[in-house]
């Protein structure tokens, strides 16, 4: 009786939230918003995929949306960009090696602040404390980084990388301080350097990790929003420039963003069937990657 009254609770929210959620939320693709009973209701057999073919209608009829999509990926790509990075510099901490007090400064701080500090931190140093800087040392005011059609989007891709880089550090460091020292004392023996311990045998050893990461690798690349909705809002106020919309962020807003007044439950079939593609595509890369990543495993044990 104590063991069901103990997981009745998580019982109850996972049905709730996860099962009646997702049922939910599938259903919502093949249904419109009515105005006149104000709610969702099923389109007719008929119609009955036309928040589906709208989603693909606007994909690839040259929209913005396929440029959305694209400024998304390459955010994403930054990302994966960071993630050796990352590595590199957990290792450089595990190893306490020069500079590792500095990099545990600088990297555990983003992690610590809520990113939505940091985006507002970011937005206005560059704003008025970067301009600022500037016009100090060159006499020249700098361009808008934030607002400006040409240079805001390279801004949100250094955001994505500084970002990035400390996001899986406490992750990394604990994988590798799980590393027996008798095998780093046999690679010492054997005459290893710093890079030959690791990659002969700290990326062996913490492969497990390296292949969840390699899992994320998808996740996120069709939807991936970066930190458009924390620095711009929900363009009540500001908006992002166009050239640095992302799908993520773009659906963000057809579902709380401000559409001048409209109603925004109009968007919730369309962006819920263009979401659920995306799912039902990423769902056989993921178990792709998987079943690839599976055949390189060195199998390593510790």
């Amino acid at each position: 009786m104590f063991c069901i009254c103990a997981l009745a609770f998580m019982l109850v929210q996972w049905v709730v939230f996860y099962v009646y959620g997702n049922i939910n939320n599938i259903l919502l693709a093949f249904q419109r918003f009515d105005a006149q009973t104000g709610s969702q209701v099923f389109y007719d057999a008929p119609n009955m995929f036309k928040n589906f073919t709208d989603f693909f209608s606007d994909l690839f009829s040259g929209q913005n949306l396929t440029s959305y999509f694209l400024n998304g990926v390459i955010m994403h790509l930054v990302t994966l960009v960071a993630l050796p990075v990352s590595i590199m510099f957990s290792f450089i901490i595990y190893k306490k090696l020069p500079l590792k007090g500095l990099f545990k400064v600088v990297l555990y701080l983003p992690t610590i602040i809520s990113s939505m500090v940091v985006a507002l931190f970011f937005r206005y140093f560059v704003e008025y404390g970067l301009a600022g800087m500037w016009r100090t040392l060159f006499g020249a005011d700098l361009p808008t980084l934030i607002m400006d059609p040409y240079n805001a989007f390279p801004t949100m891709l250094v955001y994505c990388f500084f970002t990035s880089v400390p996001g899986s550090l406490l992750l990394n460091l604990g994988t590798m301080s799980r590393i027996p020292d008798d095998l780093v004392e046999v690679g010492q023996i054997e005459g290893f350097s710093l890079w030959q311990e690791f990659i002969h045998l700290t990326v062996p050893m913490m492969f497990p990790i390296l292949q969840v990461y390699c899992l994320g690798i998808f996740t996120g690349f069709f939807t991936q929003q970066g930190p458009l909705f924390a620095i711009y809002g929900n363009g009540a106020g500001i908006k992002a420039p166009e050239g640095t919309i992302t799908f993520g962020y773009y659906m963000t807003l057809q579902v709380i963003g401000d559409n001048g007044g409209g109603d925004n439950r109009f968007m919730y079939g369309y962006t819920t069937a263009a979401n659920l593609t995306i799912g039902l595509v990423s769902i056989p890369i993921i178990w792709g990657t998987k079943k690839l990543f599976d055949r390189f495993d060195p199998e390593a044990e510790f």
